[in-house]
């Protein structure tokens, strides 16, 4: 006579949980390892474009920046508006940089999805600063201690010459020969840059809501 053997019915339930415990646990990190992938790669490709402006749909949610100190020559601004990827059209001030030197930078995106929130951030390694070469960013709101240099307002955008960058004939637009920002905060839409080096930066993912402060 062979023997038999069988689970009861409250084993083989805590089994079959067991597996889609283990199914989830499986989902949630490769959602999480993904965010970190698209957030990272997008912003390798934003912070190495060879030409700027570029225009580009913009993704659903700004990214937030802040700085210690940033220092620039050639910076323009000028107003416009950037659509993201289901054609809504948002405002920004387009500013323009020839060349910046930026102290304790730190960078964050939060991204949402069913399992959660997921933000990555990126900081800046200490003491030496993150150099940056024809920056073109579109921002939603900027905050800190500003001193221009040489100032010019009020200048047609499409005569802007301080960064490169330039606006629409006719629209308002404005220039330094420099600019240097204390305890900086802003959002952007986007940023692109012709050279963008970080000296021992580093990179994390974290679970919630975490963005720079």
């Amino acid at each position: 006579m062979e023997a038999t053997t069988s689970r009861s019915p409250s084993k083989r339930r805590g089994a079959r949980a067991g597996r889609r415990r283990g199914r989830i646990r499986w989902r949630r990190f490769t959602l999480v390892f993904g965010a970190a992938l698209t957030l990272g790669a997008g912003t390798v490709v934003t912070t190495t474009a060879a030409e700027i402006p570029v225009s580009f749909a913009v993704a659903g949610s700004p990214f937030t920046v802040t700085a210690e100190r940033l220092e620039a020559t050639g910076a323009t601004q000028f107003a416009s508006f950037r659509a993201d990827g289901e054609g809504t059209r948002h405002p920004v001030a387009v500013v323009g940089i020839r060349s910046a030197r930026i102290s304790g930078l730190c960078q964050s995106a939060v991204t949402r999805s069913p399992f959660g929130t997921v933000t990555l951030v990126i900081r800046s390694g200490a003491p030496e600063p993150v150099r940056a070469e024809h920056l073109a960013l579109d921002l939603t709101r900027l905050t800190g201690d500003m001193t221009y240099k040489s100032v010019e307002m009020g200048r047609d955008a499409a005569t802007l010459n301080g960064s490169g960058v330039t606006g629409p004939a006719g629209t308002y637009g404005q220039q330094a020969r420099k600019l240097s920002i204390e305890n900086m905060r802003l959002k952007a839409w986007s940023l692109t840059a012709g050279m963008f080096s970080l000296a021992g930066a580093d990179m994390s993912v974290r679970r919630g809501e975490q963005p720079c402060t």
